[in-house]
């Protein structure tokens, strides 16, 4: 059996591994979120890169032997590339068991802050319909030197919008995410899919 968890791995502009958030300029109001793949021209941030749209769409995913159904958690890897920081470009995650996420909010004045979000249906569904509850995946924000990480471990409410983090305006944050599979239940063989949608909003 196979089951698997599509996760939105797109840039989005709007206007060893250590999570942190750091404090970068104010400027024109704007937000960038990155969850896997991403893109950023002319270097880093730190160094004046410039981010942009990414269309990417990464998979998280994780086959369980027959042998295996409802025997425990199994740890859940990824497609996605990205190891590197894209605020300086240091080795940040470590691929293909972790996912890189990422962004900036900035606004001049006193703006309130921006919400990091993450929305999934109610359930991963196989081609014959059967079902597994989308609160059967969680992840570890952890890694190497990773005393206090920026984004919190948690699990997927499932068929609801939950918030991840509060960011302060003019601050870059970034975390890389391990996730896995409960693994708790028997159900059908085929594949699951289901999609986690991240968002960067503010007020």
């Amino acid at each position: 059996m196979r089951s698997g968890l599509i996760a939105v791995g797109s840039s989005l502009l709007c206007a060893g591994v250590q999570a942190f958030s750091v404090s970068i300029t104010p400027g024109t109001r704007s937000l960038f979120l990155q969850v896997g793949s991403g893109t950023m021209t002319g270097g880093t941030f730190s160094s004046g890169g410039t981010p942009g749209n990414n269309a990417t769409i990464n998979r998280v995913s994780v086959t369980v032997p027959a042998a295996n159904l409802g025997g425990g958690a199994i740890a859940m890897t990824s497609n996605s590339t990205v190891a590197a920081s894209a605020y300086d470009g240091r080795a940040f995650c470590t691929i293909p068991a972790q996912v890189y996420v990422g962004g900036f909010y900035r606004a001049p004045g006193s703006a309130t802050n921006a919400t990091l979000s993450a929305t999934t249906p109610a359930s991963l569904l196989n081609a014959s319909g059967n079902s597994i509850p989308f609160s059967a995946v969680s992840w570890v924000s952890a890694g190497a030197s990773d005393a206090a990480p920026t984004i919190s471990s948690g699990t997927f409410a499932g068929g609801a919008s939950q918030t991840l983090l509060s960011i302060a305006r003019n601050t870059w944050f970034e975390s890389c995410l391990q996730f896995s599979y409960a693994n708790a239940q028997l159900v059908g063989s085929g594949t699951f899919t289901g999609r986690a949608s991240y968002t960067l909003t503010a007020p």
